[in-house]
């Protein structure tokens, strides 16, 4: 699992870099030019400073990994929530597994820097929290936008064969609802992969 562990942390810092850089070069092209001829340059620009952040600071990353600040650990994970938030045009339930990620470093965290088992508890309450505080952060958004599309009420009601019609009742419920489970997955996720985590690697 050591292995495992430094090539999937290793693959979210390294792209941490390069992809954040490349969003930074878009949105300065999309508010400074507009010019779809100029559009690949921002991009090679963000991804020619991402890879030469890394080729500076990879290393040293990987190998303190467990010993990141957590205002870093907390801005690599808002920022790849935000970008799997993008990828699927704000549908939030691929997000748990973000939380799912944060509770297995975190895991390896504790017990890689010898924390004592009395902090464990503490710990996992308030990384659980975090992960749920921006489960909301994103359902908000995307329940609001689900709420006031258009034909969004025909669209689940073809997605799912129902043979009745969807009210705005109904989809004010399936948001909430939906909403509500997916918070609450996301703190059980997290929490689970703390727990599992901590108590593998200290067998």
């Amino acid at each position: 699992m050591k292995k495992f562990d430094q090539i999937f942390f290793g693959l979210l810092i390294a792209g941490f870099s390069p992809l954040l850089l490349m969003m930074l070069t878009m949105t300065s092209w999309y508010y400074l030019d507009r010019n779809e001829a100029h559009a690949p340059y921002y991009l090679a620009l963000g991804l020619v400073l991402g890879l030469v952040v890394d080729l500076k600071y990879f290393r040293r990353w990987l190998q303190n990994r467990y010993e990141l600040p957590v205002g870093c650990v907390i801005l690599i994970y808002l920022f790849y929530n935000i970008l799997v938030y993008g990828f699927f045009m704000g549908f939030p339930a691929f997000h748990p597994l973000a939380g799912l990620v944060a509770g297995y470093y975190y895991g390896l965290r504790i017990v890689h820097q010898n924390i004592p088992a009395i902090q464990y508890p503490g710990m996992i309450r308030r990384v659980s929290f975090f992960t749920g505080l921006v489960m909301t952060a994103i359902c908000i958004p995307s329940g609001l936008i689900g709420l006031v599309a258009d034909g969004i009420d025909k669209n689940i009601q073809g997605m799912l064969n129902l043979g009745f019609e969807v009210t705005r009742p109904m989809l004010w419920a399936i948001t909430l609802v939906g909403g509500v489970f997916l918070i609450l997955f996301t703190v059980f996720l997290t929490r689970i992969a703390m727990m599992q985590t901590i108590k593998r690697h200290l067998q």
